[in-house]
């Protein structure tokens, strides 16, 4: 069976079992941010991974989608605000947990990337934030736990943080040499120098080194507790968590990335 033909069956599968219970009585507000080959823009249009992913799920729970175009840092401020009613994709955190519900789609870990060179790289956040002069540069907006937004705020606390609004801008800064190195998903740098071609050269270049406190953790989505009612809660929570369980969300990934290239930040849900 083909990834296009299993990916008709968990459809139809779902729309049988979802057609008694689509709860939607509006359009579903979900802005998106450039991410690698997760979330893309041609033009207005979104496409992607998570954008394929939202259409399928829209079509299988009667739950239309409006998809549009923000900064990352725009985006997080309008889901805790309620104005957002989807956030994706997304790092469980206690401050998210507190005003939204959160959907593991996937298995992510972040590791430390840099460019090619002989300098000895740290092996965790603590051996980094030792390091007077090693500077990071990230995407403003991104969390990936509790580790990470310390490290995060140390680093900006001691002028050693550059802030980009997305995967390009921290790609362009490592060029420079404005930066030692990032820490994100290698997914999501892969991503991006995929789809860009005057920084596609730089994948020949790209080092990835795990960090002690970054272990394999859940990626998925946040649903608001501020602006959907439970009963939309409870069918999109109910549309995502079939499609992550058959396997759609795995196979996106590998059908959008490079053969080989996730092994080291990317891998299914645990069964």
């Amino acid at each position: 069976m083909n990834a296009r033909t299993r990916s008709g069956w968990w459809l139809m599968g779902w729309l049988v079992a979802a057609s008694a219970q689509a709860a939607c009585t509006r359009a579903v507000n979900v802005p998106l941010a450039p991410i690698g080959r997760s979330v893309s823009f041609d033009g207005g249009k979104a496409q992607g991974i998570y954008p394929t992913l939202l259409r399928e799920v829209s079509a299988a729970s009667q739950c239309q989608m409006d998809l549009r175009k923000v900064p990352r840092a725009r985006l997080q401020t309008m889901f805790d605000a309620g104005q957002a009613d989807i956030l994706i994709p997304a790092s469980a955190t206690p401050a998210r947990d507190a005003t939204a519900e959160f959907v593991p789609l996937i298995q992510v870990r972040v590791s430390l990337l840099t460019l090619d060179g002989d300098a000895p790289v740290p092996r965790s956040l603590a051996e980094m934030l030792a390091q007077p002069d090693y500077k990071l540069a990230v995407v403003r907006g991104f969390s990936f736990g509790a580790a990470y937004d310390e490290a995060i705020a140390a680093l900006r606390q001691r002028n050693r943080l550059i802030e980009e609004p997305d995967p390009s801008g921290v790609t362009r800064a490592l060029r420079q040499g404005l930066a030692h190195g990032t820490v994100m998903a290698a997914s999501i740098l892969v991503g991006t120098l995929v789809n860009e071609p005057e920084l596609t050269p730089l994948l020949k270049r790209l080092r990835v080194e795990p960090l002690d406190e970054m272990a394999w953790s859940a990626s998925g989505l946040y649903l608001s507790r501020r602006s959907l009612d439970e009963a939309e809660r409870r069918t999109l929570r109910t549309a995502f968590v079939h499609v992550a369980r058959s396997g759609r969300v795995w196979q996106l990934f590998n059908d959008h990335h490079p053969p080989g290239s996730l092994g080291v930040s990317i891998r299914p849900l645990p069964p």
